[in-house]
């Protein structure tokens, strides 16, 4: 624990002049964690897993494999990499199930200090203890092939959500004594619908505005692929291997704790858009968590399918 925060306590050195901060991911942060993942699996893994999801019951999720000419092998990355997008895509339905995604760990700031709070209102069924009853359920061989192919698809997401900060974290302020809600009160610039933007909302297409797509990224491969080698590089696994901490899925969501309470800078007013500086830097550290969740993610898959 001490070394990943102190890796981040580094990165955020590195923006004294340009502020920023850490937090969700949308489709392209999602997809670039499991690209990330998949590329330090085992071809054998990966075709057991592959093989496990295409045994769903679910069709959201078997619809995400292409049923086109493109070689096998390409088309099972992609189902691998979109997989990671299913737990949103099933949004609103009867399978949606919203508290998963998060557990928040309540804080606030004392004079220029980040103090943590007591916790205010927790979900029995959050991030974390999800994460821990998945590992269980995958680690029986003997249970249903359905039913293993959908916990293996909420592995693929949450993993990823346990390493956005602003999904275990939340600000208590006077103007919210109940915490921000992972930064979804902290009311940011106008939309053009007339809606404001907010912090959480923000970050979930962070990689997105600080690695916008190039004119010749016309297909989402190319610019996840762009992603994850920008991550890879600045984050080799070598570098993290030994803060994997597999399992210690509590100290993931308090790593991102640790993230989050340097979100805030005094640069961030409420409703006003994030100047530049913050996105520069909030992009660095998004590389960061996106590494690390892939690499974690690679090496629990392993130890749950790898033979």
């Amino acid at each position: 624990m001490r070394a990943v925060v102190a890796t981040l306590s580094a990165l955020w050195a590195l923006a004294v002049a340009p502020v920023g901060s850490a937090l969700a991911w949308n489709d392209t942060g999602h997809q670039v964690v499991a690209l990330i993942a998949w590329d330090h699996l085992r071809e054998p893994t990966r075709q057991t897993i592959v093989a496990l999801m295409a045994r769903s019951t679910n069709e959201r999720l078997t619809a995400l494999f292409a049923q086109d000419s493109r070689p096998l092998a390409v088309r099972r990355r992609e189902f691998f990499v979109r997989a990671s997008t299913w737990a949103d895509l099933i949004r609103g339905t009867e399978d949606d199930r919203p508290t998963w995604h998060h557990r928040s760990f309540f804080w606030k700031q004392d004079n220029g200090q980040a103090v943590d709070v007591p916790d205010i209102e927790v979900n029995e069924r959050n991030v974390i203890e999800r994460l821990a009853a998945i590992e269980g359920i995958l680690r029986e061989a003997s249970r249903p092939a359905p039913e293993r192919a959908m916990f293996t698809a909420w592995l693929l997401h949450l993993a990823g959500d346990v390493h956005q900060p602003l999904h275990a974290a939340s600000r208590v302020t006077p103007e919210e004594p109940r915490g921000d809600r992972g930064g979804n009160s902290f009311l940011l610039d106008l939309r053009p619908d007339g809606e404001r933007n907010n912090l959480h909302g923000y970050w979930d297409g962070m990689l997105d505005k600080a690695f916008p797509r190039g004119p010749q990224e016309g297909s989402s491969g190319a610019y996840l692929r762009r992603l994850a080698n920008a991550a890879k590089t600045a984050h080799p696994r070598n570098t993290m291997a030994t803060v994997l901490k597999l399992g210690k899925f509590e100290d993931w969501a308090r790593e991102s704790l640790a993230a989050a309470k340097n979100a805030y800078p005094s640069l961030l007013e409420r409703n006003q858009a994030p100047p530049p500086s913050y996105r520069i830097t909030s992009g660095k550290i998004a590389l960061q968590r996106v590494a690390l969740a892939g690499y974690r993610l690679a090496a629990t898959l392993e130890e749950f399918f790898g033979q």
